[in-house]
């Protein structure tokens, strides 16, 4: 398992050489969900978190809210922080959509808290089918939990709280760019997106009242000083 591990690490050094790579963010901490389309369900945002609220007992359909920016994502990571509501006894399965070709048809990560189970599949005319899946005795769920989804053409590589744990390659790669999405099926109880951070080519932070992005690379770093200097000999 260790050699698999270490594997995946490597396997995930290609991350941002371009220079036109950027990030988004959204913490919710401002209280208001903008960019952030719902297409089914009961969202909310409130202390900070974007929470879907409404019960969903209909396992088969997922709940989603899509983020309708100014750009879609082919290639890059998405990173997404979660929590379950104090009640969850772990039925409720959190999902991250990407490179959504529409409402009903894309890509979808899944968690599955109470069998200790994550499935990366597709969702296709609004129906989920798993393509692969990854059972870890180390999932908590009374604790935040990250999932961070690194997307380089048609293999995805999935780390749970910084540890890869799911490597997938779609061979017909299906859906090649697109937008991002959160979402759930059976949520009996509400979930609670905490923050949401997309890093890909072409991406902007497009809402202003949103926090700073900090830099991410070292050419981000150099256009942040440069631009600092240039507003400081105004």
């Amino acid at each position: 398992m260790g050699k698999i591990i270490q594997t995946l690490a490597i396997c995930c050094l290609w991350v941002y050489s371009s220079a036109s790579a950027g990030t988004f963010v959204d913490d919710f901490e401002d209280g208001v969900a903008n960019g952030w389309r719902r297409v089914s369900g009961d969202w909310r945002v409130a202390d900070g978190n974007y929470t879907l609220a409404k019960l969903v007992a209909d396992v088969d359909k997922p709940v989603i809210s899509v983020l309708d920016s100014p750009w879609k994502v082919a290639d890059g990571i998405i990173t997404v922080t979660f929590s379950f509501d104090k009640a969850a006894k772990g039925s409720e399965r959190p999902i991250i959509f990407f490179r959504l070709k529409d409402d009903l048809n894309g890509y979808a990560f899944e968690f599955h808290g109470k069998e200790k189970w994550m499935t990366m599949g597709k969702i296709e005319d609004g129906k989920f089918a798993a393509m692969r899946g990854d059972k870890t005795d180390g999932i908590v769920i009374r604790k935040p939990v990250t999932i961070r989804i690194e997307l380089q053409g048609n293999v995805f590589v999935v780390f749970y709280n910084g540890v890869p744990r799911l490597r997938v390659g779609d061979i017909k790669s299906q859906f090649k760019t697109g937008r991002i999405g959160l979402g759930a099926r059976n949520a009996n109880t509400p979930i609670h997106f905490e923050e949401i951070k997309i890093e890909a080519d072409g991406v902007t932070q497009f809402a202003p009242d949103l926090r700073p992005v900090q830099p991410q690379n070292r050419l981000a770093d150099t256009w942040a000083r440069l631009k600092q200097d240039r507003d400081d000999s105004e």
